[in-house]
């Protein structure tokens, strides 16, 4: 006679992602900012406007390059705590 699944049976065990997923999610991470860095979209925002007296360009770059720390920090950490 089967047992009646209990509480350890029904819930799936929570495991954590492996090394090469990590690498994955990185290695898109990097694609998906070499794509907003490259050339065709840096023309959108090179133009004469400024925004707090800074020029668009700039801040563009620079929030994209904030953008990346942050998630690549957050992508990291998160992993390393799984573990």
């Amino acid at each position: 006679m089967p047992t009646p699944p209990g509480p350890a049976t029904s819930e799936r065990p929570r495991t954590a992602p492996t090394a090469p997923r990590r690498g994955q999610r990185l290695l898109f991470l990097a694609v998906v900012f070499v794509v907003l860095l490259n050339f065709p979209l840096l023309t959108i925002f090179d133009h004469d406007g400024r925004v707090a007296g800074v020029p668009v360009l700039y801040l563009y770059v620079l929030l994209l390059w904030v953008l990346l720390v942050a998630l690549t920090g957050w992508l990291v950490r998160e992993k390393q705590e799984d573990q």
